[in-house]
C-alpha cells in the first residue's frame, strides 16, 4: 500500500527567534499558500499584533517557482498600523501559488521591562489561517507565532551553529570553531601552538563561508563575540609522553596577522 504524502503546510512563518540583547527592530515573511484546500472558501489571514508596533507590512503574489508576480505592494492602510488585529483577504491572481506578507516591527522598552533583556522572550505576533467549514461557519485551518529571544553573543553564535536558517557551510564551520575552543590543552607551550592554529582556522572559515548574501549578520555577531572575548571555560592541561614538534611557526603567524586585521577592522569606528 502506497503511504499517504504529507501536505505541506499551507501558513509557514520565517524569521530570526533570536536576537542579540537589547535589539527592538526585527522582521518576518508570512507565506499563505493560496493553491490549495482553501481556494474558494473565503479564506483570510488574521495577524494578531502584541507588544510590538507594526512599522510595515507589505505583500506579493509568488509563482509556483517562486517568481514574482508583480511589484510588493502595501497591504496595510496607515490609519490601521496601530489595530492589534488585521484580518486580510487571500484574494490572489489567477497563476498564484503562495501570497507572501513581509512585516517590520519595534518593541518600545518602556511598554514592557523585559524587552530586551538578556534571557527574556516574548510573542510578538500570532498569524491565523482562517476559512469557512461546509456549513459556512469560521474555522481555524492553522497558526503560527512568531516570537522573540534575546540572548548573549556566545549563546547566538552557538544557536546559529545549529539553525537550519543557517546555510550548511556556515554551520558547519561555526561548529568547527566551536569544537576548536575547547580547552583541553598539552601543557608544552610548542604542542599548543597546534591547538592555537585549528581554532584560527576554523574562524578563517567562518569568515569564508559568512561572505555570501544575508550572512552579514552573523559574521558580525562572531567578530563581536571575539572582540569581547571568548567565554573563559576550565583549562585541562596534559601531559603526554613521547612526541615531535610541528613546524608551525610560519603558519601560525600568518593566521595570526589575518585574525588581528579582522579584529582591527571591525573595531574600528564606524
Amino acid at each position: 500500500m502506497t503511504e499517504p504524502t504529507e501536505r505541506p503546510a499551507a501558513l509557514t512563518v520565517d524569521f530570526s527567534p533570536c536576537e542579540p540583547a537589547g535589539t527592538v527592530r526585527g522582521c518576518a515573511l508570512v507565506r499563505v499558500r493560496v493553491h490549495g484546500p482553501q481556494d474558494g472558501s473565503g479564506a483570510v489571514l488574521r495577524l494578531r499584533r502584541f507588544l510590538p508596533r507594526l512599522t510595515l507590512l507589505r505583500c506579493r503574489d509568488l509563482a509556483a517557482d517562486g517568481s514574482p508576480l508583480g511589484p510588493e505592494r502595501d497591504a496595510l492602510e496607515p490609519a490601521d498600523a496601530a489595530v492589534r488585529t488585521v484580518e486580510l483577504p487571500l484574494d490572489a491572481p489567477p497563476g498564484a501559488d503562495v501570497r507572501e506578507y513581509r512585516l517590520e516591527w519595534e518593541l518600545v522598552p518602556a511598554d514592557h521591562p523585559t524587552i530586551g533583556v538578556e534571557g527574556a522572550e516574548l510573542l510578538l505576533f500570532r498569524a491565523t489561517l482562517l476559512g469557512r467549514d461546509a456549513d459556512g461557519d469560521e474555522e481555524t485551518r492553522e497558526q503560527r507565532n512568531i516570537t522573540v529571544e534575546w540572548l548573549d553573543l556566545d549563546s547566538l553564535v552557538r544557536h546559529h551553529s545549529g539553525s537550519p536558517r543557517t546555510p550548511a557551510p556556515l554551520r558547519e564551520a561555526l561548529r568547527t570553531l566551536l569544537r576548536a575552543e575547547v580547552k583541553n590543552l598539552p601543557k608544552c607551550d610548542r604542542c599548543r601552538m597546534r591547538p592555537e592554529l585549528d581554532r584560527l582556522l576554523a574562524a578563517d572559515l567562518v569568515w569564508e563561508h559568512s561572505a555570501g548574501p544575508g550572512q552579514g549578520e552573523i559574521r558580525r555577531l562572531v567578530m563581536a563575540r571575539e572582540l569581547a572575548g571568548i567565554p573563559q571555560q576550565d583549562v585541562f592541561l596534559r601531559w603526554h609522553q613521547h612526541h615531535a614538534h610541528e613546524d608551525l611557526a610560519e603558519e601560525l603567524d600568518a593566521a595570526r596577522a589575518r585574525h588581528r586585521a579582522r579584529l582591527a577592522a571591525y573595531a574600528a569606528p564606524k
